[in-house]
């Protein structure tokens, strides 16, 4: 019962097969034709299309028309009569075929004939055919590559790559295979055999184009290769580098944290001791120049003991290991505390320090700690900068979801091109030998460190003999903050230490020294 259809499609089969044989046979004396004609060197397809086409309906007419031409007259005459006349309108048709195509096509630009300069360009030129085998080599530096192939001519490029490189390759001439123009990608190439003081395998950047004919189907795959090992040398030297500074960068700060902790100590003895010899426990001293040796020791200690504190908040920031201990509390009563605080030195100093508050401001979910340590710094570093007769200022407001805290001075200010080091580590913006103002330039980095801990921004402007405006962005529910996971735990030690407000004024002024050290910036 399936004979016959299989028999229909064996015979459309061997038609096909005729008819690919008979186009392949035409195809060579079209192109002849074609030339005599005056064609170009490489005809288009459709002149070769007309070509072909006129020569398979002149062929059958050259053999017919001489055999029906002999029956009203000799052979001897018929036959070259025959074949003249199917030869001329064989040749007619052609010419006004080839005509009519050139009219109803655009125009193109004939190009020269295509020459051989693949040995002109850089690197390595790989010319490949569809199934990614190797048809052609080329290139100027193709000995620098040749080591590191084995034996390329006809065999798939696909061998001469690396092992783990293979898949790499491979997708990238499927993507090629799908429409893709051109695709670049990075491989390796494992030397054969290599002796000791060769190297095994060369890095090497690899740029494939897609090759098409006009109907737009893939002929083959064009590549050029490059050496990148040079390149690739200096990757690896720089991610050694980068090691190595991270390495040092945590040497430093564990030798930082290691000293901090060892000054904690001896200076919290020197801070018990004086503050016991100050309030006169075992007998007055009699001296008052003892006395103010004493109250210096204590100053002394405690802007010392400050510095140590913010050496190791900042070895804590950089470290990722200082965390939030957050909660909600109101923001008014912090400023004002801060203002307290170092309205003393503000008042030695002869400058007015103020704030304008509005009157519902409302709470902030924060760390309490960490933002009067902001504002420690900021006041500080403001009074410090700002000549007698001058004016410190806090301005907090509420922003939709966020608050800004602003402190503004009228002091010095700090020139343009100085407001961008600040902020860094043990930077300061009078650094020389000859500056007037202390500090060893933590103060802005550690309120940078802080803000950022919660989320926020912080900015500096400045104009040099007008002032300076510092400016802090929180958000107030506390979103972007670092929190505590056991809140507990946390609080059970706490450093540095939280500020305390309700002491004595007389140890509030001395407190207020002690942490003015902590705003110590450039």
């Amino acid at each position: 019962m399936q004979r016959g259809p299989l028999r229909g499609r064996h015979g459309v089969k061997v038609l096909s097969k005729i008819a690919d044989r008979a186009d392949a046979l035409l195809a060579p004396a079209a192109r002849l034709m074609l030339t005599v004609l005056g064609a170009s060197a490489h005809p288009a397809e459709g002149e070769l299309r007309v070509v072909k086409a006129t020569l398979s309906a002149a062929l059958p007419a050259l053999l017919l028309l001489p055999i029906a031409m002999t029956a009203f007259m000799s052979p001897a005459l018929a036959l070259p009569l025959g074949v003249a006349l199917v030869g001329g309108l064989a040749l007619l048709a052609m010419m006004a075929g080839l005509s009519l195509m050139r009219l109803l096509e655009p125009a193109t630009v004939e190009m020269p004939a295509a020459i051989d300069r693949s040995w002109l360009l850089p690197g390595l030129v790989v010319q490949l055919d569809t199934h990614g085998r190797v048809v052609s080599l080329g290139g100027r530096d193709s000995g620098l590559f040749m080591p590191f192939l084995r034996e390329p001519a006809g065999r798939p490029f696909i061998e001469q790559v690396h092992v783990t490189d293979r898949i790499d390759f491979g997708r990238a001439l499927d993507e090629l295979r799908q429409g893709h123009q051109h695709t670049r990608l990075a491989l390796r190439l494992g030397r054969p055999q290599a002796d000791a003081a060769d190297r095994t395998l060369l890095h090497v950047e690899l740029d494939i184009s897609a090759e098409r004919d006009g109907d737009g189907a893939l002929t083959g795959f064009f590549a050029q290769m490059l050496d990148r090992s040079r390149e690739q040398e200096l990757a690896e030297t720089l991610a050694r580098l980068e090691v190595q500074v991270q390495d040092a960068h945590e040497a430093k700060s564990r030798f930082l944290a290691a000293v901090s902790h060892e000054l904690r100590t001896p200076l919290n003895a020197i801070l018990g001791f004086s503050d016991i010899l100050g309030s006169d426990l075992f007998g007055r001293m009699e001296n008052e120049r003892h006395r103010e040796y004493v109250r210096l020791i204590r100053q002394s200690g405690g802007h010392l003991l400050s510095v140590v504190n913010t050496m190791l908040d900042m070895c804590r920031i950089e470290a990722g290991r200082y965390e939030l201990i957050v909660e909600a509390f109101p923001l008014a009563q912090t400023v004002l505390d801060c203002e307290k605080m170092l309205s003393l030195q503000a008042r030695e100093k002869g400058v007015a320090l103020t704030n304008r508050l509005p009157r519902e401001l409302g709470e902030i979910t924060a760390d309490p700690r960490a933002l009067s340590q902001i504002l420690i710094n900021l006041v500080g570093n403001a009074i410090k900068f700002t000549e007698a007769g001058g004016v410190v200022t806090i301005d907090a407001a509420r922003s939709g979801r966020d608050v800004t805290i602003s402190v503004s001075d009228t002091g010095i200010g700090i020139a343009a091109d100085k407001i961008g080091q600040l902020g860094q580590p043990f930077t300061q913006a009078d650094g020389g030998h000859s500056r007037r103002h202390e500090g060893v330039g933590l103060g802005l980095s550690l309120v940078k460190g802080l803000v950022a801990l919660h989320g926020g921004r912080f900015t500096l402007e400045s104009r040099q003999g007008e002032g300076t405006v510092a400016t802090i962005i929180l958000p107030l529910d506390g979103s972007g903050a670092n929190r505590v996971e056991n809140l507990e735990d946390h609080r059970r030690i706490e450093f540095p230490p939280r500020l305390q407000v309700n002491l004595p004024e007389a140890q509030v002024e001395l407190e207020g020294l002690n942490d003015d050290a902590k705003a110590k910036i450039a």
